[in-house]
């Protein structure tokens, strides 16, 4: 040490230090469980801030990117409209599609086609909400029920009858009513076990085909009747017999509501007796959203 510290110091300071570090030891021992405990405080906190955040949709999306919709209601007469439609992507100023006035009359069948990625999809999101960056204005009709079927269908851990009856509670519906619903949709066989949550320890998730998760989400649309109908591929696992079957269903037992279908494959828009399920087309091509009658569109096509 140079002399500068004697062996009595030496001696005196590592016996306070290890007085010191025994005094410490507890501390040193839970050292990791408070990391631990303030990693998870701030997870929550985070969690917490994240339920505030998407109880605002507008502030949230304004976050990363233009948010200019407006969300209104109008008589239910006058169907849905849409006005001066633009979608964007996160961070781009120019709009990947736009339209510019659209209206879906109550009980008219339109055909949304273009090719994969021109926005079809997309379109469908912005008119539900769920798409985050644009402009635009979107009319809801009031007091009308809509409901969205996507082309994947996910299924939660819960009895069959739950799905059928989803969003809406199980109990609002008698097993009878639930059961037609099945039956009409295609999946008669599986009336027996309306109250199971699976089988074989495996839920109906696991269970179904893509083919059956679709009929089973035609018997929601049988069961909850909606005014407003968006079929985002919703019958993309069928074949083209089930396909007819899932469209004349719905025009029979929905003869009223409004539907709006994104096809890749359109060989099936018409019913086995050869009548145009559909009413008009939604044409999306080079960033551009044009709706005609369908049969306009089909002397263009064959033209």
């Amino acid at each position: 040490m140079d002399n500068k510290v004697s062996l009595q110091h030496y001696v005196t300071g590592a016996e306070l230090a290890n007085a010191l570090i025994n005094e410490c030891s507890w501390f040193i021992h839970v050292m990791p469980d408070i990391a631990t405990l303030r990693a998870n405080a701030r997870r929550i906190t985070d969690l917490a801030e994240a339920i505030e955040t998407v109880q605002r949709p507008e502030a949230f999306y304004s976050q990363t990117g233009l948010y200019e919709f407006q969300y209104t209601k109008q008589d239910s007469a006058l169907g849905l409209a849409l006005r001066r439609i633009e979608l964007l992507h996160a961070g781009a100023d120019l709009p990947f599609l736009a339209a510019a006035d659209l209206r879906f009359l109550p009980g008219e069948w339109t055909l949304v086609i273009g090719e994969s990625g021109s926005g079809k999809t997309s379109l469908l999101k912005a008119i539900n909400g769920l798409w985050a960056h644009g402009r635009g204005t979107i009319a809801m009709p009031r007091h009308v029920r809509t409901l969205y079927a996507a082309q994947d269908v996910k299924l939660q851990a819960v009895s069959l009858k739950d799905l059928v009856c989803l969003p809406d509670a199980a109990e609002d519906y008698p097993d009878t009513r639930v059961a037609v619903a099945l039956h009409e949709a295609g999946l008669g066989e599986l009336i027996d076990e309306l109250l199971k949550d699976g089988r074989d320890g495996q839920s109906w998730d696991l269970l179904l085909s893509g083919g059956q998760k679709q009929k089973l989400v035609l018997a929601r649309i049988l069961l909850l009747r909606p005014g407003l109908l968006f079929l985002d591929e919703a019958t993309s696992a069928l074949d083209t017999q089930a396909v007819y079957a899932f469209h004349q269903a719905i025009r029979d037992h929905c003869p009223e509501a409004t539907v709006i279908a994104v096809m890749h494959d359109v060989s099936p828009i018409r019913s086995a007796s050869g009548a145009d399920f559909f009413d008009s087309v939604l044409a999306v091509e080079n960033g551009r959203a044009e709706k005609t009658p369908i049969a306009a569109w089909r002397q263009a096509e064959a033209g």
